[in-house]
C-alpha cells in the first residue's frame, strides 16, 4: 500500500516549515499563506492551517534503507533531539523485524524512521534526506479500532500483524494505517493520541477523509 499524499492540520504552520525544509532538507513542492507541501520520496505531504483552537499531532513514520539504521540515526542526531524510552532512542521490534527511531517536531506531530529488515530496498550510498522513501506509516485514531479496522477491510484493505482493540496495524509494509483507540500513549512518547482531521490518498484505493 502506498501513501501517495497525507495532508495533516497543524496551529504552528510557521514553525514547522523551517524544521522540514531547513532543518531536515526536504524538497518544499508548493507552498501559500495557509499550507505547504513536502516531499518524503513517494508521499507528498501536506501541512494545512489549523481553522480551530485545536493544536492538532499526528503520528507519522517514513521508511528508511534497511542497511542504513544507524546512519540515519545519526543524519537525525545531528537535526533534532531523539524521544527516549526506558532509556534507550531507538528500538527493535522482533514481530516486525524493524529498527525504528522518534522525535517530534514543533508542533508535537510524533515521527518515526523505519527500517523493514524483510523490504529489500538497501542503499549503497551515504544516508542522506533523499533516503527518506515514503511515508510508511500514518496513525489514525478512533474511539473504536475494531469497527474502524472493519471499515477499512470492506476497502480491500488488509490486517497486518496481530491486532488488539485498542492497536491495529492495517495495510502492509510499505504502508499501514496504525489504529489506534482515543487516549492511547503513543510509544515513545508522553501524548495520548486524539482524533484530529486528516485526508490521505493511497494508490489504486483512492483518497479517505478521517476525522
Amino acid at each position: 500500500m502506498i501513501f501517495e499524499e497525507v495532508k495533516c492540520y497543524t496551529a504552528r504552520l510557521e514553525d514547522i516549515r523551517p524544521f522540514y525544509v531547513d532543518t531536515l532538507g526536504l524538497e518544499l513542492l508548493e507552498e501559500c499563506q495557509y499550507s505547504f507541501t513536502i516531499r518524503v520520496g513517494l508521499t507528498k505531504m501536506i501541512f494545512a492551517e489549523s481553522r480551530t483552537e485545536q493544536e492538532p499531532f499526528y503520528h507519522f513514520a517514513w521508511m528508511i534503507p534497511a542497511n542504513r539504521f544507524q546512519e540515519a540515526k545519526a543524519w537525525a542526531a545531528q537535526r533534532v533531539s531523539l524521544s527516549v524510552n526506558e532509556g534507550r532512542d531507538e528500538t527493535y521490534s522482533t514481530n516486525w523485524n524493524s529498527n525504528s527511531l522518534y522525535f517530534e517536531d514543533p508542533a508535537g506531530n510524533i515521527l518515526e524512521l523505519i527500517a523493514h529488515h524483510t523490504v529489500h530496498n538497501e542503499s549503497d550510498r551515504p544516508f542522506s534526506e533523499k533516503d527518506l522513501q515514503q511515508v510508511c506509516e500514518v496513525g489514525l485514531v478512533t474511539e473504536d479500532v475494531l469497527s474502524a479496522v472493519d471499515e477499512l477491510e470492506q476497502m480491500g484493505l488488509k490486517r497486518w500483524r496481530a491486532i488488539s482493540d485498542t492497536f491495529a496495524p492495517v495495510g502492509d509494509v510499505n504502508g499501514l494505517f496504525i489504529v489506534v483507540k482515543k487516549e492511547r500513549t503513543w510509544f515513545f512518547s508522553e501524548q495520548k493520541a486524539n482524533i484530529y482531521p486528516l485526508e490521505v490518498s493511497i494508490r489504486d484505493v483512492g483518497r479517505l477523509r478521517i476525522g
